[in-house]
Order: structure tokens, then C-alpha cells, then sequence
């Protein structure tokens, strides 16, 4: 499990549930929890996620809101922590001003900042990049290479791609860094599939959050307890 990362939109579906999903992912030794900042329109979300970022800001978080509770996980739990977010969310909440000992990783969808502005830039490395792109974009970046399976939005894949193949190649050729594939993993076997093409591990979004909508907290335990046996 160290070496999978699980999102969740922050204080989804209400902040108490929102620590007792991280407690559990804690509990199984989850090495990531990639926290999504909301936005008006996450476009590059499907519908499941992007429902979470409307009911969430429904609720007038605050960026003290989102200081408070990234400075309790720090006190709870060993998780590291990746903040995931669009320029939008980056100017709402003032993530700039965020100290970086509050997380460990830092993905903007459409946002371009200088290397010292957020700890471990994280880029989203697709088929359309060569080697030496790859290179300079995992340069502010030490923690992972996010890998995205094929092109489309979060959700929006019946079956796993396979276009990421080939890009895990080119992320081991010119890092050390890595490779962790997101975007239409699903199953313990879809795990066990990027694993198998060189991936180090597995990024899980869209159904993680669908399983906890389908059956709350026992759908999360028993999912969790099948991704166990990836050994990833």
C-alpha cells in the first residue's frame, strides 16, 4: 500500500469523514493521500470528483479551513501528503502562502510556478512528451512521476489504457524517480497490471471516491482490503 496514492477532495463528504477516511488509509499504510483543493470547474475531472468540489464548496471553506486540517494530518497521521488543484484553487486559497512543511507534493493542473514555490511540482506526463521533456519536468520534482494512462478526463476510462507504457519507459531512462500510473485504475488488477509494465505503483481517484459513495466506509474497508493484495 506504501506505494499507492488515494484522492480525495478535501473535506469530502464533511471534514469529520474526511479524517476517518484518512485514519483508515493510515490504518493500512497508504503511502499517499492526494488532496483536491476545489474549484468551480475541475475540467479535467469527471463527474464523480467534480460533484465532490461543488458540495465542498458549498460549504465557504477558507484557507484557514485548509491550513487547519493539512496541519492536523501532519499531527495524526504518516501519510504523505499531495495537494492537487487548478490555478483557481491556487488563487482562492492562497496555496502560495502555504508553508511547505504542511505537504509533500504539489500538482496544478493549468498553473506554471517558479521551482521554489511549492515543494515537488508534480507534472502529468503523457505520451505526447519525449525523453528530454520528461527530464526538465521532473526536475522541481522528487516524490513521483504521475503517469497518466491515456488520454481523457479522470473517470472516464471502461478499461485500462495503455498508452502509459511506454511513458513509464521514458520516465526510467532519465530518473531514478518513481513512475506511478493514475487515470482508469480501478481494480487490484489494474494494479497489478501497470506493475507488471514497469510502473512502481498506482494512482486511484475517481474509484475510490465511487466506492465510498456506493457503500460508505465497509465499501472503502473492503476495497482497501483487496488493493492489500497487490503487494504494491
Amino acid at each position: 500500500m506504501k506505494n499507492l496514492v488515494f484522492y480525495l477532495t478535501l473535506h469530502y463528504p464533511d471534514r469529520e469523514t474526511f479524517f476517518q477516511i484518512l485514519e483508515l488509509l493510515d490504518r493500512e499504510k497508504a503511502g499517499y493521500i492526494e488532496i483536491g483543493i476545489p474549484v468551480s470547474d475541475p475540467y479535467m475531472d469527471g463527474d464523480a470528483i467534480r460533484q465532490t468540489h461543488k458540495e465542498v464548496l458549498e460549504k465557504n471553506i477558507t484557507k484557514e479551513d485548509v491550513v487547519h486540517t493539512l496541519e492536523e494530518i501532519r499531527r495524526r497521521f504518516t501519510l504523505k501528503v499531495v495537494l492537487m488543484t487548478y490555478k483557481e484553487g491556487v488563487e482562492n486559497f492562497h496555496l502560495h502562502e502555504i508553508s511547505k512543511d504542511l505537504y509533500d507534493g504539489f500538482l496544478c493542473v493549468n498553473g506554471d510556478f517558479p521551482p521554489q514555490t511549492f515543494q515537488n511540482q508534480i507534472a502529468v506526463l503523457g505520451q505526447n512528451l519525449d525523453r528530454e521533456d520528461i527530464k526538465k519536468a521532473l526536475e522541481n520534482n522528487k516524490l513521483f512521476a504521475y503517469v497518466v494512462s491515456g488520454k481523457g478526463k479522470t473517470g472516464s476510462f471502461d478499461r485500462l489504457p495503455t498508452e502509459y507504457v511506454e511513458v513509464v519507459k521514458k520516465v526510467k531512462s532519465v530518473s531514478s524517480i518513481p513512475a506511478y500510473v493514475g487515470f482508469g485504475v480501478k481494480s487490484a488488477d489494474d494494479v497489478r497490471e501497470v506493475m507488471k509494465n514497469g510502473a512502481d505503483g498506482a494512482i486511484i481517484g475517481t474509484e475510490f471516491v465511487k466506492r465510498y459513495q456506493l457503500g460508505g466506509l465497509d465499501a472503502l474497508k473492503a476495497y482497501l482490503e483487496q488493493l492489500k493484495q497487490t503487494n504494491a
